[in-house]
């Protein structure tokens, strides 16, 4: 379905509701790399590492050697009173060395946030690459949605998604990022800026359980665009690359519009990029492109905002503009012919 596999050192998501195999299919990227003898690590925001070690283990997947960035809420001991408080504390192992749920003897606790994994994250990279020579060449982060519920409450969370997006590019380790919609009515900032988007569907067919995978978006490399049968079982999660999914009514009325909306921004999105494409062009001819810069942001914004058809109208006006700049100059017209008097008639 991807034409060949994921372009490496690019952030991507894997999106769908609970139940649908984000993790297990996260953590099979992983367990591939691992075969091949690649530095991997695993960010636990969600699942306390314990409860993933046993719930893997039914795959017989080896994750001894994962590294495991713990994040998730640890069970905090107070050594005056008798009592066992819940905190939450940051650290980096590897995954033979866990046993059972975190036991801390902190009395305070580090806040877990974007800021705070973002430096442990870039900490462990370099320290890493002290000791081995090496870089991390795989990442899973499970998942983004329990950074956004419980660490940006009351803050710009676009902007601090932004940044680490950025972060993540530049640590150069192809990144998997669980992630969920929050809000149905607008398109966040993780699949925005995500270089590829994969999205996991389940619903109830009759008295069984069917799943299917599509590709959303993947930018610098064609993909498969339909949607194709899932299934979870003993050696993880298999796709049927032949297999059709009738979208029939049922089908449709279980994914909801969310799917049906995410398509029409990734057209919206591709047009903004070519028009992108298109100002640079207007400016090595030393045309003002500033105006054009600012409506195509303002249209990035519209998407975000879930205002989809006014950022297409508005990408489209633009378009449209920048065609007549860089349309070619016809050859000069030729001077009327002379008044009748002049010619003798």
């Amino acid at each position: 379905m991807l034409r060949g596999g994921l372009i490496p050192r690019r952030p991507y998501v894997i999106s769908g509701a609970s139940g649908t195999g984000k993790t297990i299919l996260a953590m099979q990227f992983i367990v591939e790399g691992l075969k091949r003898g690649e530095p991997c690590m695993w960010v636990s925001l969600d699942e306390p590492p314990n409860e993933l070690k046993a719930n893997m283990a039914t795959f017989g997947w080896n994750l001894d050697h994962l590294k495991i960035l713990d994040a998730t809420p640890d069970i905090r001991m107070h050594k005056r009173k008798s009592v066992i408080d819940v905190g939450t504390t940051l650290d980096v192992r590897d995954m033979e060395e866990v046993k059972g749920i975190r036991v801390s003897q902190q009395l305070r606790s580090m806040e877990v946030s974007i800021h705070s994994v973002q430096k442990m994250l870039k900490q462990e990279f370099f320290q890493h690459q002290e000791r081995t020579k090496e870089n991390y060449q795989r990442m899973a982060i499970d998942s983004l949605t329990a950074l956004k519920m419980f660490s940006l409450v009351g803050v710009d969370s676009r902007i601090m998604i932004q940044s680490f997006m950025r972060f993540l590019s530049e640590l150069e380790a192809t990144c998997m990022i669980v992630s969920e919609h929050l809000d149905t009515s607008v398109i966040e900032t993780e699949f925005f800026l995500a270089r590829g988007k994969m999205r996991l569907h389940k619903w109830l067919d009759g008295s069984s359980i069917r799943r299917a995978i599509s590709i959303e978006k993947m930018r610098g490399s064609g993909f498969d665009d339909k949607m194709r049968p899932l299934t979870i079982g003993p050696n993880g999660v298999t796709v049927d690359p032949s297999g059709r999914v009738p979208l029939n009514t049922t089908v449709v009325h279980a994914l909801g519009s969310q799917f049906l909306k995410t398509r029409i921004a990734e057209q919206v999105t591709v047009s903004i990029e070519k028009a992108f494409e298109m100002a640079e062009q207007c400016r090595h001819q030393g045309h003002d492109i500033s105006h054009v810069q600012m409506d195509l942001t303002r249209a990035m914004l519209m998407i975000q905002m879930g205002h989809l058809h006014d950022a297409m109208e508005m990408v489209e006006r633009v378009r449209l503009g920048m065609e007549l700049l860089l349309k070619p100059k016809s050859e000069a017209p030729l001077p009327p012919p002379p008044p009748e008097e002049a010619r003798g008639i």
